[in-house]
C-alpha cells in the first residue's frame, strides 16, 4: 500500500512537468560553437546574422562589421517553419538574396574570378550565388527552433551543401527582424 501511496505522489509532481513546453535556451552563437554537444537536439534561441546563397543558408555572428570566424556558422533548415507573419516575412527577404537577379556573363565571370582568388575585385551584387558576403539584404534576426550537432548523431558527416557544417538549426519561428538593404544608396 505505502509504494502504491508514493507511486501516486510521484505521479502528481511530475504530472505537470509533462503538460509543459519547454522554452527554448537562450544562448550565442559562439556559445553554441564553443559546446556543441552540450546544445544537440534542444530548442534553442539564438541571434544572428542570416545569409543565402545558391549552395548555402547560414547563421553567423557579426564582430566588427564581418563575420567572427572564431564562432562558426551555423546551417539553417526550414522545412518544419511556422507560418506567423515575422516568419512569413523573413522567408521572403531570404528568398529575394537566394534568387538575385540574373546576372550577365561577365558578373558571373567576375564572381568566379574572386572565389579562386579573394585579391581579385570583389563581384557585383548580383553575383551573390557565389558570394555569401555579397546578399541583397543584410538580415539580423533572432531565431527559435531544434539545433543539431552532426558530432552527436551516428553516421551524419555534417548539413548543408555537400555536408559543409557541423550545426544545424531546424527553424521553428524567426523574429525581431532587423533589415538593410545594401544596394540602396546612402542618402545625400
Amino acid at each position: 500500500m505505502a509504494g502504491r501511496s508514493l507511486g501516486i505522489a510521484v505521479l502528481l509532481v511530475c504530472l505537470p512537468a509533462f503538460g509543459q513546453k519547454h522554452e527554448p535556451l537562450n544562448t550565442s552563437i559562439c556559445s553554441v560553437a564553443a559546446h556543441p554537444s552540450k546544445f544537440h537536439n534542444k530548442n534553442v534561441r539564438v541571434r544572428g546574422t542570416a545569409s543565402s546563397g545558391m549552395e548555402a543558408s547560414v547563421l553567423f555572428e557579426v564582430k566588427d562589421g564581418n563575420w567572427n570566424k572564431e564562432c562558426g556558422r551555423i546551417s539553417l533548415e526550414f522545412g518544419a517553419h511556422g507560418d506567423d507573419e515575422s516568419t512569413v516575412r523573413f522567408l521572403h527577404l531570404f528568398g529575394e538574396q537566394m534568387f538575385p537577379p540574373r546576372c550577365g556573363d561577365e558578373e558571373v565571370m567576375q564572381g568566379f574570378r574572386h572565389a579562386m582568388d579573394p585579391s581579385a575585385p570583389a563581384p557585383s551584387p548580383c553575383s551573390n550565388v557565389i558570394c555569401l558576403s555579397c546578399s541583397r539584404y543584410r538580415i539580423v534576426a533572432t531565431f527559435v527552433g531544434k539545433l543539431r550537432y552532426s558530432g552527436r548523431e551516428r553516421g551524419h558527416l555534417g548539413f548543408g551543401h555537400m555536408g559543409m557544417f557541423d550545426l544545424q538549426l531546424d527553424v521553428a519561428s524567426v523574429y525581431d527582424i532587423e533589415v538593410t538593404d545594401t544596394t540602396a544608396s546612402p542618402k545625400q
